[in-house]
């Protein structure tokens, strides 16, 4: 857990560092945005103020209405690009992990489980560098008494992490399916964090 921890910390502070990146640019492109506009319908108010100013109001109330909806949507499409950039970056170090590291995630979700008696574990295609023969015995050893644990020829194709199945039963311990879930789950604590209006 606290390799979750530490790579939940190293988000949030890469996530900073970007976020404020990208408000400047969107800062920026809303303000040159509203001038642009403010000048545009300035010059238009002047040449006809009596005969259009009751029109050039209500153009210039959508015109500005306009002008902050543009500018949430991108500033949205900054934050779920931000987002994404921190779960590919999260999911390539996770990958990178060690055999200690793994032999150590494979202990604790062993550990975790409800299961007993034979239990089936799939090494994912991604992982399967990590199942030596030393590394099973490892994996074997760290399961519960009550589980007789069997480590399966085939493997979970494009994924890294691991499965264990006992049969309908199915534990999903995928570094993909991990950090989908963690997506949803920190996903709006993300963005309060580094998007926290001051």
């Amino acid at each position: 857990m606290s390799d979750i921890t530490n790579l939940t910390d190293k988000i949030t502070q890469d996530a900073q560092k970007r976020q404020r990146q990208y408000i400047k640019k969107a800062q920026r492109d809303i303000e040159k945005n509203e001038q642009e506009k403010k000048k545009q319908i300035q010059r238009q108010t002047e040449e006809n103020v009596e005969q259009f100013e009751k029109q050039r109001r209500s153009d210039l109330s959508l015109k500005v209405s306009d002008i902050h909806v543009k500018a949430r949507s991108q500033l949205l499409a900054a934050k779920q690009q931000l987002l994404k950039e921190l779960f590919d970056e999260a999911l390539k170090k996770i990958r990178g992990m060690s055999e200690k590291e793994f032999n150590q995630f494979v202990a604790t979700n062993l550990k975790q489980v409800d299961l007993n008696g034979d239990v089936e574990m799939i090494v994912a295609q991604n992982s399967v560098d990590y199942a030596t023969e030393e590394n099973k015995q490892v994996w074997q050893e760290a399961a519960v008494p009550e589980m007789n644990l069997s480590i399966s020829q085939n493997t979970v194709p494009k994924r890294g992490g691991f499965l264990l199945r006992q049969g309908e039963i199915e534990y999903n311990f995928t570094f993909e399916a991990m950090l989908s879930t963690s997506e949803e789950e920190l996903s709006s604590e993300l963005l309060n964090l580094i998007f926290k209006e001051e």
